[in-house]
């Protein structure tokens, strides 16, 4: 995607501030990825908890390329579900379908947010929101951080269950489980990696692909 220019990220801040109180209001508690007062600690310390309290079967899901193959169509309507005002709509779309250069050929994007923009993390928020509610709507304990997110339940029955809900919204909005990085997790036994930390029975450590970083 193309990375917006100084003037753009003006105006995509001026919209964020106008747009983020309207979503702030409905967005679920569990979700903390780019959002006011939230941060990876905080979902960090909500998976700690929920492992502490019996929640050891683990959802650990991938969206594959979520920021790159987010539908436009799927998320303009969304949008348009509380925002009316047709100039904000018009550059929300604008942002999203602004022309990039590839290998010399220059082409709108259909799908996917701005790389680097400003309101891409709230637009990406705003597109995994009904996600959110559904799980919750389930009885799931679901902790999202942006794109990266964990289901905890209780058994195997009810981990089962929320994958297969999870694999029918993603296809339903046309985007994609990564095939071999979605997985069920028994805690107890195995491990699960989220934002940068692995856990295991109980413990808590740094993840493989976080060391790497530091090599």
């Amino acid at each position: 995607m193309g990375i917006p220019t100084v003037e753009d990220r003006i105006v995509q801040t001026a919209l964020k501030m106008v747009l983020e109180p309207i979503y702030e209001r409905d967005f679920v508690r569990h979700s903390y990825g780019f959002r006011p007062q939230r941060g990876a600690k905080d979902a960090l310390r909500r998976v700690d908890g929920l492992l502490k309290q019996g929640y050891r079967w683990v959802v650990d899901a991938d969206l594959k390329g979520y920021f790159d193959t987010i539908d436009h169509d799927l998320l303009m309507a969304r949008v348009e579900e509380k925002v009316s005002d047709g100039r904000i709509l018009e550059l929300i779309n604008a942002f999203l379908t602004c022309e990039v250069v590839d290998q010399g050929e220059s082409q709108k994007p259909h799908r996917g947010t701005p790389q680097g923009g400003v309101i891409s993390p709230l637009l990406a928020n705003i597109f995994l929101d009904p996600l959110d509610h559904l799980m919750e709507e389930q009885g799931c304990e679901m902790v999202r951080y942006a794109d990266d997110f964990v289901i905890l339940c209780r058994d195997k029955e009810q981990a089962d269950k929320a994958l297969d809900v999870v694999r029918k919204w993603v296809q339903a909005n046309e985007l994609t489980l990564h095939p071999e990085k979605t997985q069920l997790v028994d805690e107890s036994e195995g491990s699960f990696d989220f934002l940068g930390y692995a856990f295991k029975r109980g413990n808590k450590y740094p993840s493989k692909k976080a060391k790497r970083r530091f090599l």
